[in-house]
């Protein structure tokens, strides 16, 4: 499995900001989790070692991928890559020009058409968001195998919070009906899957900050007419980027209910797991 990972990333300072790439504060925070988010996929799919405790040496272990090939998209100077860190994690660094820096997204639109042919899944993400199960391509893989490569998971987002409503909160709960009847009516599908013993739900908010598509998959997509276009009629630029195009292309799925971490991503931060809950049936 040959698998090319974009990592959209963006950090510029600026004062009075409420927004973590913007947040002069959490310069060192956003760095550290641009840092684990790389190290997540090198560590998690690429090669390992096991100690020999009776030879008492190391020995290298290869990788769960034939290849992994990390991009980290970025616009002009705006971002934390440390290079020595980068070199040393193999990471390339592509610049993209955008007077909106919430747009950056949609250049890894044009990465993955142009490397069409030198990979088998072509994953996005935001730059907080870390892996930690061997098992996650695999898994992706196995749902298409399923269920044909016109409808596609997404992994559910989680936040580890010690001062959340739990330890771990779920953070990609339910958009008000209606929301997505645009881009999902036009494809009609289950609105339960059962795959083994795992249930996955046609997905109420298909927002994960990532998504990741099969060389068919991105066959597919590219024949639409809307590949190209920057639409961000997803709640904005940065969810339309991870989100919309995928959207209006595929039935998007994500497992559901206990069985939500058959395929769970967690996202590097503690925001919305501490949110203000207005009452009892909504929330800020």
């Amino acid at each position: 499995m040959r698998v090319l990972l974009a990592l959209v990333h963006y950090f510029k300072a600026e004062d009075g900001s409420r927004h973590s790439s913007t947040d002069a504060h959490r310069r060192d925070q956003r760095a550290e989790a641009l840092k684990r988010t790389i190290d997540s996929w090198r560590g998690t799919f690429g090669a390992t070692t096991t100690i020999n405790i009776a030879a008492k040496r190391y020995e290298r272990m290869r990788g769960v991928l034939d290849a992994l090939d990390i991009v980290v998209l970025t616009n002009g100077t705006d971002h934390l890559i440390d290079e020595a860190h980068a070199k040393a994690r193999d990471v390339r660094q592509v610049t993209v020009r955008a007077d909106n820096p919430r747009m950056i997204g949609f250049a890894a639109r044009r990465l993955f058409a142009d490397s069409r042919n030198a990979y088998d899944l072509f994953c996005y993400s935001e730059d907080d968001l870390r892996v930690g199960d061997p098992g996650f391509i695999a898994k992706i893989v196995a749902f298409q195998d399923a269920f044909g490569p016109k409808r596609l998971l997404m992994p559910n987002r989680f936040e580890w919070n010690r001062a959340g409503p739990s330890l771990k909160t779920w953070i990609d709960g339910d958009l008000r009906p209606g929301l997505l009847a645009p881009w999902q009516d036009p494809l009609p599908d289950e609105p339960f899957l059962r795959l083994d013993r795992t249930t996955f739900r046609r997905a109420t908010n298909p927002h994960s900050g990532f998504f990741a598509v099969t060389a068919a998959q991105l066959a597919h997509w590219m024949r639409q007419p809307h590949f190209g276009d920057n639409d961000c009629g997803f709640i904005s630029p940065l969810e339309s980027a991870a989100t919309l195009g995928v959207l209006k292309t595929f039935p998007i799925y994500k497992a559901f209910g206990t069985d939500a971490g058959f395929l769970e991503i967690e996202h590097l931060d503690t925001r919305f797991s501490s949110l203000p809950v207005l009452s009892a049936g909504g929330r800020a």
